[in-house]
């Protein structure tokens, strides 16, 4: 994000007030920690849930259940098999929650300039280090999901892909409806939702 070049508009925006504007305000947490963050964490929870769910475990065995989770000895063939599927389903989580972050970076590179005006791979906003940050986020995720020697220290395991393509659906979602804020904010620059866009 340190490499991306200015929005093709942001000489046609009025000048900021010192005393008055923040780069860090209510409305940039908002967007970050209320509705970017719950996305997120959600597409995170549903590669979690899937992963038990789809495993045979039921929903409210694992959901809630806190320490009575190890409780239930008909789940588990073993408690080693137990903390191995946990270590799946926590590393689905993970790898679920990294790559909706990989396509966030895409909705949140620009606040108004549309995705299509300011493209990452060519044009004017053309930032080839997206492509060199997305592969070497991907790297780490095989690395800390398929290395032995990492699935021992950070308690992973790898994961099927299928487990991490629902994020990908959510994220599009996500990207999409981040679009439709900014043609808000084009089309509409004193409406309700520009008042509260970040």
């Amino acid at each position: 994000m340190a490499n991306e070049k200015p929005e093709r508009d942001i000489m046609s925006r009025p000048p900021s007030i010192r005393s008055k504007d923040r780069m860090l305000n209510m409305r940039l947490l908002f967007h970050a920690f209320f509705l970017a963050g719950n996305a997120a964490t959600f597409s995170g929870f549903f590669a979690y849930c899937y992963y038990w769910i789809d495993n045979n475990v039921p929903f409210y065995s694992f959901m809630f259940s806190f320490e009575n989770f190890n409780q239930n000895s008909t789940l588990f063939q073993s408690d080693s098999e137990r903390r191995r599927m946990t270590a799946v389903a926590q590393s689905a989580y993970y790898c679920s929650t990294c790559v909706f972050q990989m396509i966030n970076f895409f909705a949140t590179r620009t606040r108004y300039a549309s995705i299509v005006q300011h493209n990452p791979l060519w044009g004017r906003g053309k930032n080839w280090y997206v492509i060199l940050a997305i592969i070497g986020s991907t790297i780490v995720q095989i690395v800390v999901t398929r290395v032995p020697w990492f699935n021992h220290t950070f308690q992973t395991q790898p994961i099927d892909i299928k487990y991490i393509l629902p994020t990908i659906g959510f994220g599009a979602l996500w990207l999409l409806i981040d679009e439709l804020r900014k043609l808000c904010l084009r089309q509409w620059p004193t409406s309700l939702i520009a008042k509260i866009s970040w």
